[in-house]
């Protein structure tokens, strides 16, 4: 903790700087659309800002800009997986809302995935669910600050709208790419829900950032998917995902992926051993990705990869609740394209993914399911290691 608060005491005395200055300036930015589209922080509320070790630096711009705003503040480090301790050291920073007119207002910054989420559960329990706002920031890094916060929540939830309302008023659809996808996805709309993952908040709830994805699980997927964007795993590792100039080819029959192929050895390793986990090889998610500000591909693992407007299939757990989907798997595997074009059979048109234009005046139904924790599908998990080839359940084996 007291690393944080120094470096935090130095930035604001203007004694640190940050190297590159344009790096900063974007940072910042990102920040405050953060604190104003997103939470819609105000006078009166209070402020804790919980990280891991890799997203300190990122809790310090919070911190900074916060403070320059008047409004009440902590950062609390928090180890990743478990942390035992987390809760009696967030004691220590709880204000008293009976004290106070506004709301608590709680982020959390990680580089993996989302963790010791009992901890945050009791808190909103303790203090209420219509005071507290929940924040769980998952791929937290430079790229998310530079654009993926910049589509507001509202402009998002209208995206989503338009495409829910499309999608549930066709029995099946055809995703075609440029690069050669080409699947045909039937529906079942009693049987299984939607996700929308829209970054607006609800009390009680975890709202998941970044935003931008619509998701369901398929009856039938069949056909050929080629990637050419990048891959998003619930595995720690260091490849570079993008796909662009080796995109991976998997062909789908039944839901099931029969044959992989990627000219990139260190991804197609990957894919492959995801693929021999239990129930690796099935299709658990069907996603679009809904965020405009989302133009180019991170070169790390990161979920915004998954908000591109595109087409996103999920191999491995998926996103319904057990008694609906009757299997279980620790591994998710995520190919995404750039841009697709979907075919509406019953609509009689075909829409862009970048180019869709939300309808006009058109509100986002109410739904259960606003983020995909649930499913336990892709925001947190048992984050295994890829090492040798091999997946290893937990933190990177020695």
């Amino acid at each position: 903790m007291s690393d944080i608060v120094d470096r935090i005491e130095e930035c604001s005395d203007g004694s640190w700087e940050v190297s590159d200055q344009q790096r900063e300036n974007k940072i910042l930015s990102g920040v405050r659309d953060l604190l104003d589209a997103y939470l819609s922080i105000r006078d009166g509320d209070s402020c804790i800002v919980v990280y891991t070790p890799p997203c300190r630096e990122y809790a310090a711009y919070l911190k900074i800009e916060l403070d320059s705003r008047g409004i009440s503040n902590d950062a609390v480090a928090m180890r990743p997986y478990s942390d035992l301790g987390l809760r009696e050291e967030l004691g220590r920073f709880l204000p008293d809302l009976a004290q106070s007119p506004g709301k608590l207002c709680v982020m959390t910054l990680e580089a993996e995935g989302i963790t010791n989420s009992d901890v945050f559960e009791e808190i909103i329990s303790e203090y209420g669910k219509s005071r507290v706002k929940l924040f769980r920031i998952i791929s937290a890094s430079d790229e998310l600050f530079y654009y993926g916060l910049k589509s507001s929540p509202q402009e998002i939830s209208q995206r989503n709208a338009t495409l829910l309302e499309l999608f549930r008023s066709e029995n099946e659809i055809r995703v075609r790419n440029t690069a050669g996808t080409d699947v045909l996805i039937e529906f079942d709309h009693d049987r299984y829900d939607w996700v929308s993952v829209r970054g607006a908040w609800r009390p009680g709830v975890f709202t998941v950032l970044p935003a931008g994805e619509l998701a369901t699980y398929a009856k039938s997927v069949n056909g050929r998917i080629v990637a050419d964007g990048a891959m998003r795993v619930n595995v720690v590792h260091t490849l570079d995902p993008r796909l662009e100039v080796n995109p991976i080819s998997i062909t789908v029959e039944d839901s099931l992926a029969t044959h992989i192929e990627c000219a990139d050895d260190d991804l197609l390793e990957l894919a492959q051993a995801c693929f021999r986990r239990p129930h690796g090889n099935r299709v658990g998610e069907l996603g679009f990705g809904t965020n405009a500000g989302c133009t180019t591909f991170a070169a790390h693992n990161s979920h915004l990869n998954e908000r591109f407007p595109g087409l996103h299939i999920g191999f491995g757990s998926h996103n319904q609740p057990f008694e609906i989907v009757d299997y279980l798997t620790d591994i998710h595997l995520d190919v995404v394209t750039n841009d697709a074009e979907v075919e509406l059979p019953r609509a009689g048109r075909t829409i862009r993914l970048s180019e869709l234009a939300p309808r006009p005046g058109i509100i986002h139904p109410f739904m259960t399911r606003d983020n995909d924790l649930v499913g336990d599908c892709c925001s947190r998990g048992c984050l295994p290691t890829l090492q040798n080839g091999l997946l290893f359940n937990g933190a990177t084996p020695s």
